[in-house]
C-alpha cells in the first residue's frame, strides 16, 4: 500500500495509527442492579498490595492540576501529533444464534453495537448521515424517464430506524414500524434483546478519523446519548428511558443486561486560543486554564430530562509521577470515561474515568484494558497497558509497559487477547532502518498477586528463539488469537502465515510457517483444524484462502479464490470491518458465509462503473480437513443497473435458514441461498 486516495505512505501510516482507538473492542460481564443515578465504582484498598502506576484522585485539586498541565503541554506543542508507523490487528468469534445469524463479534459471548440488528423475526436498520443522495430503484430499459427521475432521495423522508418483518421461508420482508430520529444526531449502533432496542446516538456524526483523534479539541462540545425502546409491538415502539452524557463516542459492548459505553470528554474553555506563539495570548490562555473549577472539567449526564453529575473527581485515576513506569510526559486535557448501563432495568450502574492519553481499548470478559502510547527521549516506542476489572465496579488492577505500539486501524483489537488470566499482545516498532523497517513482538503479561502490576513473563523473539517474526521489511496484517495458538500474517511481496504455540505461557514459540502469494487481513477459525483468510492476491484483488492448520508445525493451503473477474479493481469492506462478514455454522453439514464485494470498472470508452454485491460461499467437508473445500455459490447484487447506481458505504447481511438478507445502507435485497440470482429489492 504505497498510495491510498492520493496519500503517501507516511500519511497513510499516521492515519492508520491515529484511528486505532475507534474500533477497539469492548466486552464485559453482565449482571448488577440498576439505578436512575450514578453509583460510584468500587476502589479496592491497597493495604498489603504494592500501589500501581495509576492512583485514585484524592482531591479536586489533584485532578484539576492534571488537566491544567495537559492543556498547557498540548498548547505549547501546538497540538501537533507525532508520526508513527502502522501495522495490522479472542476467543472464538460469534455470528449466529439458533437458525439465523447475528452480529459477528470477536468474543462469542459479547455483543457489539452495529447499525443493523436481527432478532429472528425483525430487522432493525439505523440510517446513515452520509447517505443524502439516492438509489436507482428499477432497471426499466423501455422507460423514457431520465436517470435523474429514477432516483429516489432518502433525505425527502423523515430519518428513522427502520423495523422490517422477515419471512425466512420465502426470503420475504415487509415494513413493520419505525422510530423517528433527531436530525442533528447519528445512530452509532443498536442492541436488541428480549424486545428491548437500545440505540446509541452521537452529535459527532461525521466520525473521528485521522489526526483529529489526537487533537484534544475534537472531544469538546460533543454529546453521546442512549435510548431504550420497548419494541415488543414493532408497529408501536415505546421509549422507556433516555440518557445523554457530555463527550465524544468511542465504543461500546454489551454482555448480559449491561452495555459498557466509553466516551472521551475535553472541557470547553471559551476564548482559548489553540495555536499561538504570542506571549500575551499565551498568558491569557494560562489564566483561563488556571481558572478552571472541578465542575468545569467533569462531564454532566442527563437522565430522562434531569441533569446530574456523572462522576466525582475521586472516581477518576491519574498517573503516580514517582512510579517506575511513569511516562516522561504526564497530564492530559481529555478524560476517558467508562460507564455501564443496565438495559433490562434502565439506569447507569457504574462509572469511572482515566486522565491520561489513551490510544486504544481492549476488553475481555473480565477487564477493560486502556493502552497509552509513549515516545521516549531515547526515541523508543513504548505502550502502557492499564487494567480495570469489570467484575467489581471498574476497580483498577494494575499496569504494565511493553516495547512497540498497537496499531492497525479497525483490526487493531485482534492484536490483544486475555486467556486464562494472561494478557497476550502483539506490538510493532518502527525502526526506520532501510530494508527492515518493522519489528514485531509478542508479549505475555500476568497480573501480580502482590502488586497492582502487569508483569511481562515472556516475549517472542527471545534468547531461545531469536528469529524475527516476519521477513525483513514485512508489515503485520492479520492477527488472530485462538486459545493456545496465535496466527500472524506478515507481508511485503508474499504472505507468510505464522503459527505461534502459546501452550506454555512462559515459553512461546513459532511452531509453523507457510508462504503463499498475497496476504490476509482478516482470519476466521473454522473448528480446530481450518482457518479462513480474507485479504488480497498479488494483483491487489480480494482473495479468500482456506488453510489446514491441524498440524501446528505444518500448515498448508487448501485453495484460494480471487474475486476480481473482469473488473479493474475489487474491494471488500469485510477485510477491515468484521461486522460486514457473516458466518453461518453447520447448515445441514455445510458452513455458509458471505462477504460484500465492490467491483470497479473503467477505461476503453466505458467511463467509470461500480457494482456492489454480496458474495455467497460454502465450506464443505469441514470435518475432514484434508479434503475440505471453499466453494463460490453466487451473489446478490445491489448495484447492477447498466447506468450505475449511487451506492452506500455500509453493507451487512443476515442469514436465516435458506433466506439471505443483504443490507446496503438502509435498503435490503433478498433471495434464497440456492437461488441467489432470483432476488427482490431494494426494499
Amino acid at each position: 500500500m504505497l498510495m491510498v486516495n492520493g496519500m503517501d505512505r507516511q500519511n497513510v501510516i499516521w492515519w492508520c495509527l491515529s484511528t486505532a482507538l475507534l474500533p477497539l473492542i469492548l466486552v464485559g460481564c453482565g449482571g448488577g442492579g440498576s439505578s436512575g443515578s450514578v453509583t460510584p465504582p468500587v476502589v479496592p484498598p491497597v493495604t498489603g498490595v504494592t500501589p500501581g502506576l495509576l492512583v485514585p484522585v484524592s482531591s479536586d485539586s489533584q485532578l484539576l492540576e492534571s488537566i491544567r498541565t495537559g492543556f498547557k503541554t498540548k498548547l505549547a506543542a501546538n497540538t501537533q501529533p507525532r508520526v508513527l508507523a502502522a501495522a495490522s490487528a479472542d476467543s472464538e468469534s460469534s455470528s449466529g444464534g439458533g437458525s439465523y445469524t447475528t452480529t459477528y463479534t470477536l468474543e462469542a459471548s459479547v455483543d457489539e453495537h452495529d447499525y443493523v440488528k436481527y432478532d429472528g423475526t425483525h430487522l432493525y436498520i439505523a440510517p446513515t448521515r452520509s447517505l443524502d443522495c439516492c438509489f436507482i430503484l428499477e432497471d426499466d430499459s423501455d422507460s423514457t424517464a431520465s436517470a435523474d427521475e429514477a432516483l429516489v432521495s432518502t433525505t425527502e423522508n423523515e430519518r428513522s430506524i427502520r423495523i422490517l418483518e422477515t419471512d425466512p421461508d420465502t426470503a420475504g420482508i415487509t415494513v413493520a414500524g419505525s422510530i423517528p430520529l433527531d436530525d442533528d444526531r447519528t445512530i452509532e449502533g443498536l442492541y436488541i434483546d428480549d424486545g428491548q432496542l437500545a440505540t446509541i446516538n452521537s452529535t459527532g456524526w461525521w466520525g473521528i478519523w485521522g489526526r483529529a483523534f489526537e487533537d484534544f479539541s475534537t472531544w469538546e462540545q460533543q454529546h453521546v446519548g442512549m435510548e431504550i425502546h420497548n419494541v415488543s409491538d414493532p408497529g408501536s415502539p415505546i421509549k422507556s428511558w433516555d440518557m445523554e452524557v457530555e463527550g465524544g463516542f468511542v465504543n461500546s459492548r454489551k454482555v448480559g443486561d449491561l452495555i459498557y459505553l466509553v466516551v472521551r470528554h475535553t472541557p470547553d474553555i471559551p476564548g482559548l486560543i489553540r495555536y499561538t506563539d504570542n506571549e500575551d495570548e499565551i498568558a491569557e490562555n494560562n489564566a483561563l486554564i488556571d481558572a478552571l473549577a472541578v465542575d468545569d472539567v467533569l462531564p454532566k449526564v442527563t437522565v430522562n430530562g434531569v441533569e446530574d453529575v456523572l462522576l466525582d473527581a475521586n472516581e477518576c485515576f491519574v498517573t503516580d509521577p514517582d512510579h517506575e513506569l511513569a511516562p516522561e510526559t504526564r497530564g492530559y486535557p481529555t478524560l476517558t470515561v467508562m460507564l455501564a448501563v443496565n438495559v433490562a432495568d434502565p439506569g447507569i450502574v457504574r462509572a469511572a474515568c482515566y486522565n491520561e492519553s489513551s490510544d486504544g481499548l481492549y476488553v475481555s470478559p473480565n477487564a477493560i484494558y486502556l493502552s497509552q502510547a509513549e515516545y521516549t527521549t531515547e526515541e523508543e516506542y513504548k505502550t502502557l497497558l492499564h487494567r480495570f476489572s469489570i467484575s467489581a465496579g471498574l476497580d483498577y488492577s494494575g499496569s504494565g509497559k511493553i516495547d512497540g505500539y498497537l496499531s492497525g486501524g479497525s483490526n487493531a483489537d485482534f492484536r490483544v487477547n486475555e486467556f486464562q488470566g494472561d494478557l497476550r499482545v502483539v506490538t510493532t516498532k518502527w525502526t526506520g532502518v532501510e530494508g527492515d523497517r518493522w519489528d514485531h513482538q509478542l508479549f505475555v503479561l500476568r497480573k501480580s498477586p502482590t502488586a497492582l502490576e502487569l508483569a511481562t513473563v515472556a516475549t517472542l523473539p527471545n534468547a531461545t528463539y531469536p528469529e524475527s517474526i516476519g521477513k525483513p521489511d514485512e508489515d503485520l496484517y492479520g492477527v488472530r488469537f485462538l486459545g493456545t495458538k496465535a496466527y500472524l500474517v506478515t507481508f511485503e511481496r508474499i504472505d507468510p502465515l505464522y503459527v505461534l504455540d502459546l501452550t506454555d505461557a512462559f515459553d512461546p514459540r513459532v511452531a509453523g510457517e507457510l508462504e503463499v502469494p498475497g496476504f490476509s487481513d482478516f482470519l476466521h477459525p473454522i473448528g480446530d483444524d481450518l482457518l479462513l483468510g480474507l485479504g488480497a492476491d498479488q494483483e491487489g484483488f480480494v482473495k479468500l484462502e482456506l488453510f489446514n492448520v491441524a498440524a501446528i508445525d505444518a500448515p498448508y493451503s487448501l485453495g484460494s479464490i480471487s474475486l476480481g473477474e473482469d473488473a479493474n479493481w475489487s474491494y471488500s469492506q469485510a477485510r477491515y470491518d468484521r461486522h460486514a462478514f457473516t458466518y453461518f455454522d453447520d447448515v445441514e453439514g455445510v458452513d455458509r458465509f458471505t462477504i460484500p464485494l465492490t467491483l470497479t470498472y473503467w477505461g476503453d470508452g466505458l467511463g467509470y462503473r461500480r457494482e456492489q454485491q454480496l458474495r455467497l460461499f460454502e465450506i464443505r467437508d469441514k470435518d475432514d480437513p484434508g479434503i475440505s473445500s471453499l466453494n463460490a455459490m453466487g451473489h446478490l447484487s445491489a448495484l447492477d443497473h447498466p447506468k450505475g447506481r449511487w451506492g452506500g458505504s455500509r453493507v451487512r447481511s443476515v442469514l436465516h435458514d435458506d433466506a439471505v438478507y443483504y443490507v446496503n445502507d438502509e435498503f435490503v435485497w433478498t433471495a434464497l441461498w440456492n437461488d441467489p440470482f432470483n432476488q427482490t429489492g431494494p426494499h
